[in-house]
């Protein structure tokens, strides 16, 4: 069996016409849903981007440990796990930040990889010579736009753009290895992340006769800092991004039927986290919590065991599509892994008592920020007590810190190996939004607590009150006793670090073993 994983970055459940999306055109990946599996409960683990990554290279939620990090070199890994079996492993992406300062080595264990440069931020092109337009004032715009001008200058047709180049060396490489026997190929797709700048056409389906200024990389914040015009076209052109997408998955979908791959390959399509256009009255993903929008991501499988059209309930998250891909490719499961194999789904064997029809409830979150817990009926947020304290770092092997910049920092490197104990070392928390978790240097001891500017924890009925417009934490506690309940139970299973339980003001109990 061979298995193949599509990670399309930002993608928004309810932007798919499987999800009742009815006015984006997204006739591929509706088609694919109606071939195989809906998953409605499906999401996030740890955020955003590469906390996502490291949960699916894992099996792991890793963000009760650390943040935005390279994957540990003392731990195994998915694709180094596939590769020991004789496994071919191959990656084809343009999402830089796997190879980017401070978190890329999560290329290092394909056989094979196919990288596209360009993308956001990437530090690729440096031509003074190339004019830089602004599309917009400068003050509405992320900061680095020229870079992405100077990455982007020589575009002229659609194939030239991000997503068309992934799935055209992804269509190029099954191809070319058609006759392999058990292959992983992993498919990490920028798009349709900002920068929002599908090819001519696409955006002009939502937004048509728009002429002021086009915001095609917002600034993240207030929504309200654009006018409601503004505002309509920064969605527009995701959307556009979203059906240019969807186009060239199908074109990928489509070479997969042609090469007859579809009898024997399950192929994955999810996303890692959602985006806000206005909602709570914000642009961009880190908002004031982790609301459904982000939270709640798209997950859509098919295989050869996948009665079609069927739609599954059970919770899930990424961490989970690691023991899926190894138990279809025939390897064992480490036993270190917190996800549970998706298989017993649509093999329908005998439900064991630790299997993922047996789960009832799962948590999620951002590195020293709440923790979040969903039944699929409610939310519970449940915020760190005052201080944030005590927050450890864990790593064996990393200490710097993540930029954008790609900026190496090898004083606070330093400084954080005197504080390193071995296996952890001190930091804090302080963002006023759910952000990459970055370790803070702690210079002393005033810095190991922080205040809170949303201390109180929430609860949302997230069936009645999607948008959770209305708290109430007051009103159900029974339901926060349960969730809260819940929480502890699930860091007891994950063998969460002893101190988590302090700095969110929960009761200890033993690991279960």
């Amino acid at each position: 069996m061979n298995v193949i994983c599509i990670l399309m970055d930002t993608l928004r459940r309810d932007h798919l016409g499987c999800y009742g999306n009815q006015w984006i055109e997204t006739p591929n990946l509706d088609r694919f849903a109606r071939d195989g599996a809906l998953f409605e409960n499906a999401y996030i683990g740890s955020y955003p981007c590469m906390p996502a990554r490291q949960d699916l290279w894992t099996g792991r939620l890793n963000f009760l440990w650390r943040g935005w990090s390279p994957l540990e070199y003392d731990q195994d890994d998915m694709v180094s796990t596939l590769s020991r079996e004789n496994k071919t492993t191959m990656l084809v992406t343009d999402h830089y930040h796997l190879w980017q300062h401070g978190s890329g080595n999560y290329h290092f264990s394909f056989n094979g990889m196919e990288i596209i440069r360009g993308q956001e931020l990437d530090n690729w092109i440096t031509n003074p010579d190339i004019e830089i337009k602004y599309p917009a004032s400068r003050d509405k715009l992320n900061h680095k736009w020229d870079r992405y001008v100077r990455n982007t200058a020589h575009f002229e047709k659609e194939k030239d753009y991000f997503a068309a180049q992934v799935f055209q060396k992804s269509m190029d490489w099954v191809e070319q290895n058609k006759n392999l026997q058990d292959f992983f190929l992993m498919i990490d797709c920028f798009d349709p992340h900002e920068p929002f700048d599908p090819p001519s056409g696409y955006a002009e389906k939502y937004n048509p006769g728009y002429e002021g200024e086009s915001v095609v990389w917002p600034r993240y914040g207030d929504a309200d800092r654009l006018t409601p015009e503004e505002l309509k076209q920064v969605h527009a052109l995701y959307c556009g991004e979203v059906t240019y997408v969807d186009h060239w998955f199908g074109r990928f979908y489509d070479k997969l039927a042609d090469l007859s791959l579809l009898e024997n390959t399950m192929i994955i399509v999810t996303s890692d986290h959602g985006f806000l256009f206005g909602e709570h009255n914000w642009l961009g993903k880190h908002a004031r919590i982790l609301f459904q929008d982000i939270a709640r991501t798209p997950l859509l499988i098919r295989g050869p065991q996948i009665q079609p059209g069927t739609a599954y309930r059970e919770l899930v998250q990424m961490a989970d599509l690691t023991p899926t891909i190894l138990q279809t490719m025939g390897v064992k499961i480490p036993d270190l892994m917190h996800g549970k194999s998706l298989v017993p789904l649509w093999q329908e064997n005998e439900q064991k008592e630790d299997d993922i029809r047996s789960r009832d409830s799962i948590v999620f979150g951002v590195f020293g920020g709440p923790i979040y817990c969903t039944d699929g009926e409610w939310l519970l947020v449940k915020k760190p007590v005052p201080g944030n304290f005590p927050l450890y770092w864990y790593t064996r092997s990393h200490y710097n810190n993540w930029n954008f910049g790609q900026q190496n920092l090898p004083e606070d490197s330093k400084a954080r190996l005197e504080q390193w104990n071995g296996e952890r070392f001190p930091t804090q928390y302080v963002d006023v939004h759910p952000g990459h978790a970055a370790p803070r240097l702690i210079r002393g001891p005033e810095e190991l607590t922080a205040d809170l500017p949303y201390p109180s924890d929430e609860l949302y009925n997230i069936i009645e009150d999607h948008c959770q417009q209305k708290n109430l934490y007051s009103e159900r506690t029974d339901v926060v006793d349960r969730l809260i309940q819940c929480i502890e139970k699930g860091l007891s299973q994950l063998h969460a670090p002893s101190e988590q339980w302090d700095r969110l003001g929960l009761r200890r109990i033993a690991h279960e073993v």
